[in-house]
């Protein structure tokens, strides 16, 4: 299966991106849209990964996490990552704390020690877009998008399942760590 593990980040954050997809659709951008619902941080895209090696890595994750400080993040600007001087992905970027990088290594030092590979660099976003085509001007028309600031509440981390398929990626949530101490197992098929 392919695994990742995220923050989720709630139903005022979709309704975020839910408003920047009709106005980046409305500006001309033409790109695979992340449904609403679909929201989060992803802290580590575990890519493939076996069912046992998933349930191994969720419950040393929550004894690992037992503890963690509960925290919050806050949307900030709309942004973009560039390929060939377009923009690729449009993304919701989230505050760069030291909470977050802590999290983040914890997490990357667990996935190391079960020699699951995980990518260096990390930048907080909430994945907006995929694009195919952006109009002209379109860093102006960008500029424009100023989001809502919102406040994420983060108690927990989920690893959730990628399904992938014609109408785009969905996503299963297998485990929830919840840093106050337990593992939940939603529906996992062994």
């Amino acid at each position: 299966m392919r695994a990742f593990i995220a923050i989720d980040t709630g139903p005022k954050v979709a309704e975020i991106l839910d408003k920047s997809v009709e106005k980046l659709r409305r500006m001309g951008f033409k790109g695979n849209w992340v449904t609403p619902g679909n929201a989060h941080l992803t802290l580590a895209f575990l890519g493939e990964i076996e069912k046992p090696k998933t349930s191994q890595l969720a419950h040393i994750l929550s004894n690992r996490l037992r503890g963690f400080p509960s925290f919050s993040v806050i949307t900030r600007e709309i942004g973009y990552f560039k390929y060939k001087g377009l923009p690729r992905v449009i993304w919701l970027g989230l505050d760069d704390s030291s909470i977050v990088q802590s999290l983040r290594r914890e997490i990357r030092i667990l996935t190391e020690s079960l020699s699951i590979p995980v990518e260096g660099s990390f930048h907080p976003h909430i994945t907006i877009g995929r694009i195919k085509y952006s109009p002209e001007y379109w860093e102006k028309l960008l500029d424009t998008l100023i989001p809502e600031n919102v406040v994420v509440p983060v108690e927990q981390v989920v690893v959730f399942e990628s399904i992938l398929g014609k109408e785009g990626a969905r996503y299963r949530e297998l485990y929830t760590c919840d840093f106050e101490g337990g593992l939940q197992e939603h529906d996992v098929e062994r």
